[in-house]
């Protein structure tokens, strides 16, 4: 059915004379040619990633590529790209859209593909309507760039293609509401007492923006809290000189590790606990991720070590903390989440960064609430740093019934809306116009292909003059 439908379309762009750049006047399978090229420009960005690792390389890259592909485009000072394709001759009445992605060196590798996606529509698109393809500076899912960029890409008639990674929640007239949180706990240091130093490493996972499939894999962060609180309730004696892991607040850690120190003799005893969370985790999570890692290894003993205080302490607040799927709803929906994305042991104090997404505000004041009290029975500083509202548009407008038709004439499918419990840039988005047309859109490799042609559909489907071969 896809392939008749995708090759009817193919015959109504020959007939028109709106043929996709690089296409001949022969039947042909436009998602073979999409799938193509976009898992050309998905393997160029893979093969890049690894010295793609700061915004300005990103923001390079980017310029790079506009140019050697003869596309117009432009950056201002916030490191955002705008590339831009004039409408075609037969398009000049359609209303003009917008593609936003935003790009992050903290999880590039795995937001490669909603890249991918904008580029081959940058690329591939010169017989549609004008097209502006922004791309969004982020630094760990803060969203600095969309909050710089000039509102006149948003006019009432826009309408916006919020492109996002993630495993679930695919297309989205809802987004989450959000909190990021900085909790400080104080930390006292003393002379380490026992002989012997082991770190304790978790590494190789993937990160990410928390949704619900990442919400249910291990973060690492927590593990380590788990293991070193296993170690206090089964009478293994140690001293903590150092925890740390992730590196913000809005995405899940890839790795965590922890620094002990513990007596020679009770060596065995270690082992033997160490052994038990290996295997116990190994078993639970190996097998959805070969590449992590669960390792120990005796390294030099550190100038100090906690005070006992301060490790029940901290010890205390890591067990504690909420982190993973908050609430669900009858019909198993996602509502709420919370995740630890950051720990690190400082002079003055443990420092923790922490992330709350929903759909329902009732959800986030109580996630709030809880990390309060918390908080405050860890004799721990609480302190919101930043709320996002979240953002909901109208499922059954005009816009969506287009793009919605644009999906099943592309696909042969049903398109189905879920609302997206991770906060998106899509509330900016509005609050710089809320009369233009917005949708969010989450893309991965399995559906990379298939959302790039409903897209490019959509904006064939824009009213257009019949021009005469």
């Amino acid at each position: 059915m896809k392939k008749f439908l995708t090759l009817l379309l193919a015959f109504s762009l020959i007939g028109s004379s709106l043929i996709l750049t690089g296409c001949s006047e022969e039947e042909e399978d436009l998602s073979s040619k999409i799938d193509e090229k976009v898992t050309a420009y998905q393997t160029d960005l893979q093969d890049s990633a690894e010295t793609l690792t700061s915004t300005e390389a990103i923001r390079d890259y980017l310029c790079s590529w506009a140019k050697a592909k003869g596309i117009d485009y432009t950056t201002d000072g916030y490191n955002n790209v705008i590339m831009s394709v004039k409408a075609g001759k037969a398009y000049k009445k359609a209303d003009p859209t917008v593609i936003i992605c935003s790009y992050d060196p903290v999880r590039f590798k795995t937001s490669i593909d909603p890249v991918a996606c904008a580029l081959y529509l940058v690329k591939n698109n010169e017989n549609t309507g004008k097209l502006t393809v922004i791309f969004t500076a982020e630094e760990g899912h803060d969203f600095s760039g969309i909050k710089k960029i000039n509102s006149k890409y948003f006019t009432d008639q826009t309408n916006v293609f919020c492109l996002g990674s993630g495993s679930g929640n695919m297309w989205s007239a809802a987004t989450g509401a959000k909190s990021v949180y900085r909790f400080t706990s104080p930390t006292a240091y003393t002379a380490p007492s026992k002989d012997a130093a082991y770190r304790i490493r978790i590494k190789g996972l993937p990160g990410g923006v928390p949704d619900a499939k990442i919400s249910s894999y291990p973060n690492p962060v927590k593990e380590i809290g788990d293991l070193l609180a296993y170690f206090k309730t089964n009478a293994l004696i140690y001293e903590l000189a150092n925890v740390k892991g992730g590196s913000n607040a809005a995405t899940y850690p890839k790795s965590a590790e922890a620094t002990v120190v513990i007596d020679e003799d009770d060596f065995d005893k270690f082992e033997a606990r160490m052994q038990t969370a290996i295997e116990n985790f190994n078993e639970d999570y190996l097998e959805n991720y070969p590449e992590v890692t669960y390792t120990y290894e005796e390294v030099p003993l550190p100038d100090r070590v906690m005070t006992e205080e301060s490790l029940n302490q901290t010890v205390s607040l890591l067990y504690t903390l909420i982190d993973g799927v908050y609430f669900r709803d009858e019909e198993e929906n996602l509502i709420s989440l919370s995740s630890i994305g950051s720990v690190k042991t400082a002079d003055t104090g443990l420092v923790i960064l922490a992330s709350a997404d929903s759909l329902t505000e009732l959800s986030l004041t109580e996630i709030d609430k809880q990390y309060q009290i918390i908080c405050g029975l860890a004799d721990t500083s609480y302190k919101k740093t930043a709320s996002q509202k979240g953002w909901t548009s109208d499922p059954d407008s005009e816009f969506i019934k287009e793009v919605s038709d644009a999906f099943n004439q592309y696909s042969g499918k049903d398109m189905e809306l879920k609302d997206c419990v991770p906060a998106a840039n899509t509330t900016y988005i509005y609050e710089k116009n809320p009369k233009c047309n917005i949708i969010n859109v989450s893309v991965n490799e399995d559906r990379l292909e298939r959302y790039t042609g409903t897209i490019l559909t959509f904006m064939m489907n824009q009213e257009h003059e019949e021009i005469e071969s």
